[in-house]
């Protein structure tokens, strides 16, 4: 045997026994196991408390009670508990599912919890134990009653759907899969259990077989728009907008989608350029009598703006009548400079002027507006006005080059060729351009020349 294929062959052999040297054994001690042993030479309690057959007929007339005269069911299981006599836990059980049939869940688990004190295995007892925590929103002492209930024998759909919910809520994501898998085993017509063991592969990245869930969901129900958004989250989790958009579409034509959904979608359309359907999900969105998502507006303008979609950026800036009372000072500084942008298209210079330097009150060293406020002077012929600003553009790193070229050009036209070459020599300290250099050899020589 080569010697590569020799040492590549031990190394894995070695990987192996570490790995199985590193595996621990289960945290159990030596009294947990003598415990477990020692259960089969005792008598183990049933799932459910015996009752007489007196208790029994009280019981039965006691919950047709709960139908007809609830009051009258309370106080006496009240009486009956609070008299010493000892009783069965199944009267505690039934005083709690009263005490749960009017929502009121703490004292539900108070008498849940007496039952089970009265007998440990109460099957029913620690079932609806865990239903009342799950109702209070106590889902980590939800799942351990209801996990008790399961060790006890309860097997149906709704004990193992909404352990499963539980164990999700504090991310036990493999536990919760698998009582989901137990739930739509017992139960397949029910979607929420197969929405939950969806989440559950949302949330551990199995975006592929969350899709998968959806797909079984939506053969049986094409027309739900729910699943079908849902399944649209699962694309836009591995990176397939278009696919996530599909979906979003289709849900829209079997009922209404909310205003997040539209938005998501218009977003998809700009980033794939598909401008004349993100144009009709925008107005969509905005018209559907949900709340005007400024922001979303805002950010979709300002990248019709950089694509040159003017005309359909600014029909959705329009739909925007004011600024948001929560807007902070970098969305009302744009707000402010999209309108003037806009302004300047239709040639209103004097308007876009106003609105530039209410924009630039907010953010002074905004060196693009400056350029556009220099601009709008140079075409006024405020000259003097116009180099002030392009100075104040200059100030801003990233606008420096373009502010001394526009500079200088402007000084040129003004016939101040000697400011203009100073100017230009700034600019090549800058960046080094070719026609910039040819543009300064012939300001000079006009220097020259008229000396």
């Amino acid at each position: 045997m080569p010697k590569l294929i020799l040492f590549l062959t031990t190394w894995v052999l070695l990987v192996g026994a570490s790995a199985q040297e590193k595996l621990k054994m289960p945290r159990l001690t030596h009294k947990d196991l003598a415990d477990r042993i020692e259960e089969g030479y005792e008598v183990v309690d049933g799932p459910e408390p015996s009752v007489t057959a007196l208790e029994r007929e009280i019981l039965e007339k006691v919950y047709s009670l709960m139908e007809t005269d609830i009051k009258f069911a309370h106080n006496y299981l009240n009486e009956l508990l609070g008299s010493g006599t000892p009783i069965s836990g199944a009267f505690n059980h039934a005083l709690g599912n009263l005490y749960f049939k009017n929502a009121n869940y703490f004292q539900a688990e108070i008498q849940y919890l007496s039952a089970i004190e009265k007998h440990p295995t109460f099957r029913r007892a620690w079932n609806a134990l865990g239903l009342s925590r799950y109702r209070q929103g106590n889902y980590k002492e939800a799942g351990e009653a209801l996990a008790q209930s399961v060790r006890f024998g309860a097997n149906d759909a709704m004990t193992y759907g909404i352990l499963g919910y539980c164990h999700l809520q504090e991310g036990r994501y493999r536990s919760a899969e698998t009582a989901y898998h137990y739930a739509m085993l017992f139960d397949p017509e029910q979607t929420d259990w197969a929405e939950g063991l969806a989440q559950s592969y949302f949330e551990t990245g199995r975006f592929h077989e969350a899709i998968s869930i959806f797909d079984d969901l939506i053969r049986t129900q094409p027309d739900n728009e729910e699943f079908w958004l849902l399944k649209a989250n699962a694309w836009l989790a591995l990176d397939e907008p278009l696919k996530s958009a599909r979906c979003i579409e289709i849900a829209r034509r079997f009922g209404e989608v909310d205003d997040d959904a539209l938005y998501l979608l218009g977003n998809i359309y700009l980033d794939a350029r598909i401008f004349d359907q993100a144009k009709e999900v925008f107005l969509a969105a905005s018209s559907s009598g949900g709340e005007l998502k400024e922001k979303e507006l805002l950010n979709a303008v300002r990248y019709l703006v950089f694509n040159d979609q003017h005309e359909f950026a600014e029909q959705i800036l329009g739909l925007i009548s004011e600024e948001g009372e929560s807007w902070n000072s970098r969305d009302k500084t744009l707000y402010r400079f999209l309108k003037a942008e806009f302004a300047y298209f239709k040639g209103d210079f004097e308007g876009s002027e106003r609105t530039y330097l209410t924009g630039v009150e907010l953010d002074p060293f905004n060196g693009y507006a400056l350029m556009k406020l220099a601009e709008i002077n140079v075409r006024k012929g405020n000259l003097e006005q116009a180099l002030v600003y392009y100075d104040r553009a200059s100030n801003n790193p990233e606008m420096r080059y373009s502010a001394l070229v526009s500079k200088a050009r402007t000084l040129i036209d003004s016939k101040q060729y000697r400011i203009a070459l100073k100017t230009i020599e700034k600019a090549l300290v800058e960046r080094s351009d070719a026609r910039l250099n040819l543009l300064y050899a012939q300001v000079q020589r006009i220097v020259e020349t008229s000396n």
